[in-house]
């Protein structure tokens, strides 16, 4: 069916332009070339960069990442071929993970660089800036931050990973690099072994890798008609 040949380029084509805004949202929330030296959840640098940042990466994250469920789809129906039990399963993962935690854990996140600003602006300690945030937000947000990381950007691309690698699906097996927790290792070993290169490259690491999961599952059902 033509019609079905189109909505999927359509839910490919979103899927991609979404996660290449979310790949700027982190760029815009976390790149300084002095963001993410120390293990402190608080970063100076924030001072130094414009709000502005934060609050477009917000935007780029909220009204985005609602399209990633049309690039799960299609991710689905590409696995579904071989294997539609798993398929299924990979949709429900990447799917609940990020609807109930990407919006979420990103807005907050977004929010901390304006109350340390705010609070730094009006007289607050950094210390008691640091166990306010640290301390009391992080620590409420924790458990939701863990279940949205394990389940969308660990289990959900590990599986993929492996039916791929494992030669029985329609991709080649090269691809199961195009994966976003492979390209999340990549981003933090990178920051350890040559972190003058990868404090350019890191940020958005894992939406980097939906742009290359999209993309691989786009050209699969390019041309498919059902």
């Amino acid at each position: 069916m033509p019609g079905t040949t189109k909505l999927n380029r359509f839910m490919g084509i979103s899927a991609i332009i979404a996660a290449v805004l979310l790949t700027a949202a982190d760029y815009l929330l976390e790149f300084h070339k002095e963001y993410g030296v120390s293990s402190s959840i608080v970063e100076t640098a924030w001072l130094e960069m414009p709000p502005w940042r934060f609050t477009v990466s917000m935007y780029f994250c909220m009204f985005a990442i609602p399209f990633y469920l049309m690039g799960f789809w299609l991710v689905y129906k590409a696995v579904s071929k071989t294997n539609k039990t798993l398929g299924i399963l990979i949709f429900i993962l990447f799917s609940f993970g990020t609807v109930m935690g990407s919006p979420f854990i990103h807005g907050v996140m977004s929010i901390n660089p304006f109350i340390y600003r705010f609070g730094m602006q009006n007289g607050l300690r950094h210390e008691a800036l640091v166990g306010f945030i640290e301390g009391t937000l992080t620590k409420t947000i924790l458990p939701v931050f863990l279940v949205h990381y394990l389940v969308t950007w660990v289990i959900a691309p590990l599986l993929l990973f492996i039916h791929i690698i494992g030669g029985k699906s329609v991709f080649k097996r090269w691809t199961a690099l195009l994966n976003p927790l492979a390209f999340l290792l990549v981003g933090v070993v990178g920051l350890l072994v040559y972190p003058k290169l990868f404090v350019y490259l890191a940020p958005g690491s894992i939406n980097k890798g939906n742009v290359a999961m999209f993309a691989l599952a786009t050209a699969t059902m390019w041309n498919e008609e059902k």
